[in-house]
């Protein structure tokens, strides 16, 4: 008998301890579905604002000089620094920003939008 009670009792503790665990994964779940459904992403585009709305180039070298603008400003402390920073420069092609960026500004000197957007750029 006493076999018996201990068995009906491990029995009850262990439902609780599933229900609650179903509980809890199932809150996790809904949270996930939140975030999801908001639009939260971890890889979301920093320069989004910068490039909506305008063509494609033109995000592009928007991005460019935000993003060289950044590594320009950068300290190189340390050898290994020093070379992030210079393939960062050469990735985004820094060297040749200010022709891209004038061609830029030619093409479409009578679209503010875009004029706006490649100065937001320099500020970013």
């Amino acid at each position: 008998m006493r076999l018996h009670s201990i068995f009906i009792g491990f029995q009850s503790r262990l439902a609780k301890l599933i229900f609650v665990r179903s509980e809890m994964l199932r809150f996790k779940f809904y949270v996930l579905l939140a975030l999801a459904a908001s639009g939260v992403h971890a890889e979301e585009d920093p320069f989004a604002d910068l490039k909506k709305g305008h063509p494609k180039e033109v995000g592009a070298v928007a991005e460019r000089i935000a993003v060289c603008n950044h590594f320009a400003g950068e300290e190189p402390y340390d050898a290994e620094r020093r070379q992030e920073i210079a393939d960062a420069m050469k990735k985004y092609r820094c060297g040749r920003l200010d022709k891209d960026e004038a061609g830029l500004r030619k093409r479409y000197k009578d679209n503010p939008g875009v004029l706006e957007a490649l100065q937001k750029a320099h500020d970013w």
